[in-house]
């Protein structure tokens, strides 16, 4: 499993995990990060615990061959400023992000580690697979994800967007971007806000196919809503940034959404049952109705309160 001693020599990469009230999650991410087909010296583990109700502790069946881990605490600022902790925290060159609800493939670190030797100035990123089939809202979030993925990375080697769960860079440049937007204090669009500097610094994004996770993030009708709303409110906050420091505008990504419809069901094929299909079609209009509420609402909230947008 996962050694909790640190070495001497600084290892190749730091893969950073923000985690919160989700032990049995991370105990799994963990176990999945300790079959990585690279040698367990050349990397370690940093969590960061955003101030879980209960202090995540390491797993206690800990062994030695495995990579190291340290569990580091701090009071509840979100996920941006989490990993922009882990990061401070860490000793590799490279930083590679995930998530507490993912299970990363064995060979996951390795294609990213291979595909960032082939261009080091490029944030990469791989694909995200569900693993929880029967989850229906769980199912419609990752189809968001697959159609988003589609529309803006046809090209691997000029990609747009990658997600903050599965994703590579070096150190310097991470640095060199100021991380992560910690003005974003809900997880929804400090992602895309990330990828978004890192293309106006003339950076590349490179998508992996190789660099596979299953992700299990399990969902009911209100946590599904919530989370959209959410990304929609983070949406708000990441178009009003981009246009004031000139790296875009919301016209931009529109034609995601007028290709949508045509796209849409191509994807619900892969789905057998026409009560199936039903569920999800019926998910993808709430999706589209709780990201816009989550807009409109950050929107008002923001000129009602005379906040500088964007700030």
């Amino acid at each position: 499993m996962i050694s909790v001693t640190t070495t001497k020599t600084p290892p190749l990469v730091s893969i950073v995990i923000p985690t919160y009230a989700r032990p049995e999650r991370l105990r799994d991410c963990l176990a999945a990060l300790a079959r990585q087909t690279m040698a367990a010296d050349t990397f370690e583990v940093v969590v960061v615990d955003d101030g879980s109700p209960q202090p995540v502790v390491p797993p206690a069946d800990t062994a030695p061959a495995g990579p190291a881990v340290r569990v580091i605490r701090q009071q509840n600022a979100g996920p941006a400023a989490a990993r922009n902790r882990g990061v401070q925290e860490s000793r590799g060159d490279l930083i590679a992000l995930t998530d507490d609800d993912c299970l990363p493939s064995p060979t996951w670190l390795e294609s990213l580690v291979a595909a960032h030797r082939q261009c080091p100035s490029a944030l990469v990123g791989g694909i995200t697979v569900n693993g929880l089939a029967d989850d229906v809202f769980a199912t419609t979030s990752q189809m968001i994800i697959d159609l988003v993925y589609e529309h803006f990375n046809r090209d691997h080697e000029a990609a747009y967007f990658l997600t903050s769960n599965n994703m590579l860079c070096s150190r310097s440049d991470y640095s060199a971007l100021g991380g992560f937007d910690t003005s974003f204090p809900r997880a929804g669009a400090e992602d895309r806000d990330f990828c978004d500097r890192w293309r106006a610094s003339g950076r590349p994004l490179r998508l992996v196919p190789s660099a596979t996770i299953e992700h299990r993030h399990a969902q009911n009708l209100r946590r599904f809503l919530e989370l959209h709303y959410r990304y929609g409110r983070g949406a708000y906050v990441y178009q009003a940034k981009r246009r004031l420091r000139g790296s875009g505008t919301m016209q931009d990504d529109m034609s995601f959404h007028s290709n949508l419809m045509r796209q849409l069901p191509r994807h619900l094929r892969l789905h057998r049952g026409l009560g199936r299909r039903a569920q999800i079609t019926s998910a993808i209009l709430l999706w589209q109705a709780a990201n816009a509420v989550g807009f409109f609402h950050e929107a008002v909230t923001q000129r009602l309160a005379g906040q500088p947008v964007g700030k």
